[in-house]
C-alpha cells in the first residue's frame, strides 16, 4: 500500500505473483480523511487513512483476485489502527468514488 503523487506512482512489477491496482484520482485527495477497497460482494481488501495528501494509490495483496472492486473515499471505521491501516472493524461507506475491474 502506498499514496502519492499522480507521476510518481509505480506498482509491482508484471511478473508478480499476486494481483495489484494502480489507481489514479482525477483530483487531489485529502491528507486524513480515509480511503477504502471493497470488493463486488462487500468484503473489505483496504481501509486506509493517508497522513499526507495523493493523487495515486498502489494496492498489492494476496487477497486481490479477478474481479470488480469499488473504492470509497471518506466515510469511518469502528477498526482498529496501525500506521494509518484499519483491521479488526466495520468500514461506514462514504463517497463511492468509481470502480476497477481486475483481469
Amino acid at each position: 500500500m502506498a499514496v502519492g503523487s499522480a507521476g510518481m506512482a509505480q506498482g509491482p512489477s508484471s511478473s508478480s505473483s499476486q494481483y495489484s491496482a494502480n489507481l489514479q484520482f482525477g483530483t487531489q485527495q485529502s491528507a486524513n480523511i480515509l480511503v477504502d477497497i471493497r470488493s463486488a460482494s462487500g468484503e473489505d481488501l483496504l481501509t486506509f487513512c493517508p497522513t499526507k495528501s495523493y493523487q495515486s494509490l498502489v494496492f498489492s495483496s494476496p487477497e486481490l483476485t479477478a474481479g470488480t472492486y469499488n473504492v470509497y473515499v471518506g466515510g469511518s471505521s469502528t477498526g482498529t489502527t496501525l500506521n494509518g491501516l484499519y483491521h479488526d472493524g466495520t468500514y461506514i461507506e462514504g463517497t463511492n468514488y468509481g470502480s476497477f475491474t481486475l483481469s
